[in-house]
């Protein structure tokens, strides 16, 4: 993902406009969220994308005098991450602070990003959710389990090596759930053997 300012990180980018408008939650649980609605094969458009980051952030609209162009900005971002999702799954990054930040604020924005995750993809899929497979829904339940997890992590390799697991669980899992609620249909798959594909 390429950030709209290059010297920022995504995760330092989302937390700085996050403080500018005082934010009452935490970027990563946006990012969840955001991610939870494509899994969900709910893609939101500009104005209910922007409704949602006011709405998670607590603030009645956003202060452009301070931050020029914070609204198409965030656009970019989202429209950015739907592309690249429908694209290349495997491309998802999870939105977290990088290895700058004390390895136990990395596993509690972790265990918030995963909170957001399962918020998105229960509004995106409804019913839906609770119709998946028993593996999926083994995943969903562990996804819970991670969400509510103890974040008071010892620092050091074995810290690190721990948390880089359940991160990268928590990626293969998410994938899987995309996978599942984005499967083409059956028009587009009989109309694959007639239209090329470009890649």
């Amino acid at each position: 993902m390429t950030t709209v300012n290059s010297d920022d990180s995504d995760f330092d980018w989302l937390a700085n406009i996050y403080t500018l408008h005082g934010a009452i939650n935490h970027p990563s649980e946006l990012h969840g969220l955001l991610i939870g609605h494509l899994a969900g094969a709910c893609h939101l458009n500009k104005s209910e994308w922007l409704s949602l980051v006011l709405d998670h952030m607590g603030a009645d609209a956003f202060d452009e005098t301070r931050q020029a162009h914070v609204k198409q900005d965030l656009d970019e971002y989202r429209d950015a991450i739907d592309k690249e999702l429908e694209s290349d799954s495997s491309s998802l990054v999870l939105l977290l602070p990088d290895d700058d930040y004390a390895l136990s604020e990395r596993a509690e924005a972790l265990a918030i990003w995963v909170r957001g995750f399962l918020e998105g993809i229960a509004l995106a899929a409804g019913a839906r959710l609770g119709q998946v497979d028993s593996e999926l829904q083994e995943i969903v339940r562990d996804l819970v389990n991670i969400s509510q997890m103890d974040t008071r992590v010892s620092e050091g390799e074995v810290g690190e090596r721990e948390f880089f697991e359940v991160a990268e669980y928590v990626k293969v899992g998410v994938l899987n759930l995309y996978a599942d609620f984005n499967q083409p249909a059956s028009n587009d798959i009989e109309g694959a053997d007639q239209a090329p594909t470009l890649h």
